[in-house]
């Protein structure tokens, strides 16, 4: 047991490294849209476009390279990613015009996405990958809550390079930790031999597979498209700007409490009743924070929105990690986390354009019925039956 705790913690550090890289723009959409469109003047419509074009550049990214077999050093491609991700956080400080900061952006998603699919690779490899999962999601918690604490005064001061300049040092930081990635020989018989056991279990619930991975991005999808109009949403509950920031601040440290409840349960209650009743209740709290004009109504239904969110996907990633121990469902469905979060901006704004930001809440709902469905069918839960090799330590 304790063989397997130092050996967690190796793969935790540079893990946590690709969190800081790939995943801080998703948690801070509000701010970056905020600041686009305030402070750089860009319309609602160009500044959700920037952020859908990085979130779904880095989704794409890494449904791509989770797709095979890796037969490279992961440490090296993640650092690749690092930097890719770097040059395109610095060029978006300099750049003059909306076509030089979309094609900046995108560069940092693709980054983005080669780091996440090489470091779960490597994070499929851990002895306890729900305790990884949890922690990995606790540290990106923390991290965010402080950034949504601090943003808005770094907008009043450099406008909306402020955030983007945070990113960028965040870029920076997390390729640095990305050095100590453990990188195992992937050529190695053994690895040929559980890689190709793992495909052989892949194939037998090739259905369960896909309908989980669709599930997660429908929930995902309407995270991002709720998430992007929490400033909408509080400024029409009674909320002034920097009283949203500290909500939201607030929101995300309450992630943490579901984060928490998340790892200490485990799957001592299954796992398909928490995916559902965690979902349901989280899409019940979205509509109330979308239709609430009461402040105190908005904020208590922000509070529980956020204890049910992360805790939600915990179980979600954790479902995925059972049904396929190679990891490549994994680092699939992590993709499919930022793709749902980076299109529901997009899918927001047209909503909200046509029939009122009151209706994102009611396309959760419906959305999260969708999801219920795939869950369910899906047999949540129920591990597939390993060979020896494949039951093994990844």
């Amino acid at each position: 047991m304790r063989r397997a705790a130092i050996r967690d913690r190796t793969i935790l550090v540079p893990a946590a490294g690709a969190q800081l890289i790939a995943t801080t723009g998703m948690y801070i959409v509000p701010v970056l849209l905020d600041a686009l469109h305030g402070a750089a003047g860009l319309a609602d419509s160009a500044a959700s476009l920037l952020v859908t074009i990085e979130l779904a550049a880095s989704a794409l990214t890494t449904l791509t390279v989770s797709a095979w077999a890796p037969s490279h050093s992961l440490r090296r491609g993640a650092l690749l990613g690092g930097l890719t991700a770097i040059a395109g956080a610095a060029l978006t400080l300099v750049a003059p015009a909306l076509p030089l900061l979309a094609a900046a952006r995108l560069l940092t998603g693709i980054g983005g996405g080669i780091v996440i699919a090489e470091s779960a690779a490597v994070l499929a490899r851990g002895l306890d990958k729900e305790r990884l999962i949890a922690a990995l999601t606790i540290i990106s918690i923390l991290n965010a809550a402080l950034w949504l604490a601090v943003l808005p005064y770094a907008i009043d001061l450099f406008g909306y390079r402020g955030p983007y300049g945070a990113l960028l040092l965040l870029g920076l930081v997390g390729t640095a930790l990305l050095r100590r990635l453990p990188a195992p020989p992937v050529r190695h018989k053994a690895v040929r031999r559980q890689t190709r056991d793992a495909d052989v279990v892949a194939r037998h619930w090739r259905w369960p597979l896909v309908l989980v991975a669709a599930a997660i991005f429908v929930t995902q999808l309407g995270q991002g498209a709720f998430w992007s109009f929490e400033e909408t949403f509080g400024a029409r509950a009674g909320l002034e700007d920097h009283a949203i920031g500290l909500l939201l601040s607030l929101v995300t440290l309450f992630l943490l409490v579901g984060a928490l409840g998340a790892a200490w349960a485990g799957a001592r209650f299954g796992r398909l009743l928490p995916i559902l009743a965690l979902t349901g209740v989280n899409a019940a709290a979205i509509l109330v924070v979308a239709t609430a004009t009461a402040p105190a109504l908005f904020i208590a239904a922000n509070l529980v929105q956020s204890v049910t969110n992360l805790s939600s996907v915990i179980y979600q990633l954790g479902l995925a990690a059972t049904l396929d121990r190679s990891g490549r469902l994994v680092a699939a469905s992590t993709g499919l986390v930022t793709l749902g979060n980076g299109i529901g901006p997009s899918l927001a704004a047209a909503l909200a354009g046509t029939f009122g930001p009151a209706s994102i809440g009611l396309s959760v709902l419906i959305l999260t019925g969708l999801a219920w469905a795939g869950f369910s069918l899906a047999g949540a839960g129920r591990p597939a039956t390993p060979t020896p090799a494949a039951a093994g330590p990844a």
